[in-house]
């Protein structure tokens, strides 16, 4: 049975990813996940690294990427390991940006990290390009809820969804509900001025319309409540019923196919920045 190691950036992932991805992979050994902070909250740039900088959050996720890979003499070695974070709104249009920020933590904590030997060094870059990988979700975990109304109610919606999976990509999300939209910016503590594509707001919503902040809803949308029932049921052929839509989460199933050798639940067309590594690759995917 292959090991495979989870290092997820939210708790929900942490909660019900394992479960949810164990469904479709039975014969996986999926060990407890690990949880860092997420890197794509604020929209990012591709600065030039400069020497002395304190570790950001992406430094952080890219060292504990190498080390569950690579746990030295005292570890047991895993056949995988998938680190997953958000998109997030901000960064929707740049995902490109969003894995140079990875690839280049990665490649940064390889070359100044004090290795015992050059030979060590080069085992690990090679581990890495063997056993590990880097995936994301789009734009968050909710919006793939959206493809099966089952989940949508596991997280708490009293109301029905106006979003049709079959005919919206997922990782592309926008709702139109009136209801939801004409409320005023600020009135409602879902109504961001960014709702209509957040997947999360109009759970928020579906969950309690009456988003008064006051006088909380028993039905209120909690990540660690309702986003982990949600998640460790979902049925994924909904959001990936159409073989060119949902990209990035497609990757994600086809690398652990790939990696499990075993027949891929979901084919069709992933999304080449988490699909296609390239010579000058440093993970499995990128």
């Amino acid at each position: 049975m292959k090991k495979v190691v989870l290092i997820t950036t939210g708790e929900c992932e942490r909660a019900g990813l394992v479960p949810s991805l164990r469904r479709y992979f039975p014969s996986a050994e999926f060990t407890s996940p690990i949880i860092r902070d997420s890197f794509t909250s604020a929209r990012l740039k591709l600065v030039p690294r400069t020497g002395g900088t304190r570790p950001s959050q992406v430094d952080r996720l890219a060292a504990a990427m190498v080390a569950a890979t690579d746990p030295g003499r005292t570890g047991e070695r895993p056949d995988l390991v998938i680190a997953v974070d958000d998109v997030e709104l901000p960064n929707l249009d740049q995902v490109d940006v969003v894995v140079g920020q990875l690839r280049e933590a990665v490649k940064h904590h390889l070359e100044t990290y004090a290795w015992p030997s050059a030979r060590r060094q080069e085992q690990v870059v090679q581990r890495l390009r063997e056993h590990c990988s880097f995936h994301l979700l789009c734009p968050m975990v909710e919006a793939y809820f959206y493809g099966e109304p089952g989940a949508l109610t596991r997280a708490g919606a009293q109301r029905p969804s106006t979003v049709d999976a079959r005919a919206l990509d997922v990782e592309d999300f926008i709702t139109h509900e009136p209801p939801f939209l004409e409320v005023p910016d600020k009135a409602k503590y879902w109504a961001t001025p960014d709702r209509q594509r957040h997947p999360k707001r109009y759970l928020q919503y579906l969950c309690d319309p009456e988003g008064d902040e006051q006088n909380p809803n028993p039905h209120r949308y909690r990540e660690t409540h309702g986003g982990v029932k949600a998640l460790r049921e979902l049925d994924w052929s909904g959001a990936l019923s159409q073989e060119s839509h949902a990209r990035l989460a497609r990757s994600l199933f086809a690398d652990l196919s790939e990696a499990l050798e075993v027949d891929n639940p979901f084919p069709g067309t992933c999304h080449p920045e988490t699909s296609s590594p390239g010579a000058e690759a440093v993970l499995r995917n990128l």
